[in-house]
């Protein structure tokens, strides 16, 4: 039995050896990759929807371009392409790689009823392929209808509040006026401690400052009365030392001789000069 399916093997592997050699990527099927929201479910379904498509009639430089309608690499999308025939292998589905431009297996899309190998303009056959596409969705809707009702339960909570507000608002507007009434009272206790901790602060640099002031005039006066007593102590000491200097006593001595000197001329000429007067 085992030699049996791998001899089939090989022989598909032979017969579709066109279609491996010529798997490059095919640039034009870029240009015919589209969205859908769902793929078809059958083989007359698949066959209306390539007519619709039109693939033979777009030119191209593949080595065939026939209608795909596959999921995409990330297996949140399905896809209509045309695109070159590809064997998808290896128990997976198949998809459209936008970067490869080209048809080939997902390998993260694992197929339980595949075939080991398969043609992938056959992929309506495995439509369990296309529930991984409903199953990365349906989160989105989840959240889409848990939002819808967190929405509605807010908003009855808000018209709750409301309500709950509408009940409360006298003694609210009471405790506002009694509030608006304590305001000007309120504006005068703090004028009234703002004028007196000025008053208090205006008090304390006057006296601090009378008191800076005093001080001052007291260092300068001990400053001049002590330069006054240095310069007179100066004084007297220069004076003492000239006196008790003997050099000093000695000239001092000697001009007072000489003054006496001048005198006694002095003196002496007046008396000649009276005699004179006398005598004519």
């Amino acid at each position: 039995m085992k030699l049996n399916r791998l001899v089939l093997d090989c022989l598909i592997l032979i017969a579709f050896s066109k279609v491996y050699v010529n798997s490059s990527a095919c640039y034009e099927s870029a240009a015919t990759a589209t969205k859908v929201k769902s793929c078809p479910q059958n083989h007359e379904e698949w066959t209306k929807a390539a007519v619709k498509k039109g693939c033979g009639e777009i030119s191209h430089a593949c080595s065939s371009f026939e209608y795909h309608c596959v999921i995409n690499a990330w297996r949140n999308e399905t896809i209509e392409v045309c695109a070159p025939k590809w064997i998808v292998h290896g128990y997976v589905c198949a998809e459209y790689s936008q970067g490869g431009k080209r048809i080939q297996g997902n390998e993260k899309a694992a197929c339980k009823h595949c075939p080991s190998y398969y043609p992938s303009n056959e992929s309506f056959k495995y439509q369990e392929c296309y529930e991984y596409v409903k199953n990365a969705n349906a989160p989105l809707t989840t959240q889409l209808t848990t939002e819808s009702t967190d929405m509605e339960s807010t908003t009855q909570e808000i018209v709750y509040s409301s309500s709950s507000m509408t009940h409360k608002e006298g003694p609210a507007r009471s405790f506002q006026n009694i509030e608006s009434q304590n305001t000007p009272r309120h504006f005068t206790i703090i004028a009234i401690c703002v004028a007196v901790g000025l008053a208090a602060i205006v008090v304390v640099f006057t006296v601090k400052r009378q008191s800076w002031i005093d001080k001052i005039f007291s260092y300068l006066k001990r400053i001049i009365s002590q330069s006054e007593e240095s310069t007179m102590g100066k004084t007297e000491s220069v004076t003492k030392k000239i006196v008790e200097d003997p050099e000093i006593q000695n000239c001092l001595l000697e001009k007072e001789t000489q003054i006496q000197d001048v005198f006694f001329k002095l003196n002496e000429s007046s008396d000649n000069i009276n005699s004179n007067a006398v005598s004519s």
